[in-house]
């Protein structure tokens, strides 16, 4: 694990605890990795006790991990604690502002169930005077790239407080889409040329086998009250089945602080506002269902897709003699979809 470490030391002539201690002062380090116990000590030996005039004590007389031990001992914490406060107190964002449409959520609201204009709008050349194309995706919504360009990848996203995502007992999210609006990104059979006449029901990258739609489920968040099944004992529309359809979706662990569960408000956005749509131009929502929530919501259908993320953090870690306190804070979030 690549370690990036930052130590200053400052002597002093009192001790740190309670015990006697070698290393006293004031220090901190910065690690790029998991923070738990194995990571702290190993920088905290490379670069705090280990530096030159760091310790009062005969080399040998004490270990590294008797002198962190003896620290976190006397200050009454644990490193488990330490890291679960570094990431309760770390800085994040709303998730609003990837579709910078307002923060009362509305337009999230409708977007998650397959309306909105990015959705149902389709680029045309029939409403300007001179022919210049008008309603499209990637100009609309371009606050959605320049998000994932920098806050949607570079710090936690707090998921969106919508009944899609309330309760996700299986700790997944699923996404099905039935249509495509967007042209010349390789995906779906969208055609740039003909965009008025071929665009307007165009369809996704077919991935799945849609078998059928419980309309109780996705009743929270669509607000149908409808009962019944819908099914589609085909695959495509001529033998009974519901065409071509691209499901996608992100799971997370039970462990809260996992950076899957932390990171999910980031990974849902990359998912359904960057990748699937403004990438690709997948739109719209199976009727009777959200267009994504939580799988207990979504239709029934044999396979999805999934996204995992890869999060690097830099977290730094300061013991400060004056305070006799140690404390922790996330610097570096970079994460890869």
């Amino acid at each position: 694990m690549k370690l990036v470490i930052a130590a200053y030391l400052l002597a002093t002539s009192v001790g740190i605890a309670k015990a006697q201690t070698c290393v006293q002062g004031l220090w901190n380090i910065e690690v790029t990795g998991k923070c738990d116990y194995a990571t702290i000590l190993a920088a905290y030996e490379q670069q705090v006790f280990d530096a030159t005039g760091a310790t009062s004590c005969a080399e040998g007389e004490v270990t590294a991990e008797q002198e962190l031990n003896s620290l976190l001992t006397n200050l009454n914490q644990d490193v488990a604690t330490i890291c679960k406060n570094l990431y309760d107190n770390m800085d994040t964002t709303e998730f609003y502002e990837g579709a910078g449409k307002g923060t009362d959520y509305e337009f999230e609201k409708a977007f998650y169930n397959g309306h909105s204009k990015w959705q149902e709008e389709v680029e045309t050349t029939y409403e300007s005077a001179d022919g210049s194309a008008t309603s499209v995706l990637r100009e609309d919504a371009a606050s959605v790239n320049a998000f994932y360009q920098g806050d949607g990848s570079y710090s936690q996203v707090n998921m969106p407080p919508l009944e899609n995502f309330e309760q996700c007992d299986a700790n997944a999210v699923m996404c099905c889409w039935p249509k495509d609006r967007q042209a010349a990104d390789n995906n779906g059979n969208c055609n740039r040329n003909t965009y008025s006449e071929n665009c307007v029901d165009a369809n996704p990258g077919d991935n799945t086998d849609l078998c059928f739609v419980d309309l109780e489920r996705g009743e929270a968040s669509t607000g149908n009250q409808q009962t019944g099944i819908v099914g589609f004992p085909g695959d495509q529309n001529r033998d009974g089945g519901e065409g071509a359809i691209h499901c996608h979706g992100l799971a997370w662990a039970n462990d809260v602080d996992d950076s899957s569960a932390r990171y999910k408000g980031n990974n849902l956005f990359f998912v359904s506002m960057y990748d699937h749509m403004y990438q690709r131009g997948y739109v719209e929502n199976v009727p009777g269902a959200p267009m994504c929530g939580c799988v207990e919501q979504m239709p029934t259908v044999t396979r999805s897709d999934c996204t995992e993320i890869d999060a690097t953090e830099r977290f730094k870690i300061t013991y400060d003699s004056t305070t006799n306190e140690i404390e922790g804070s996330i610097t570096l979030v970079d994460i890869n979809f």
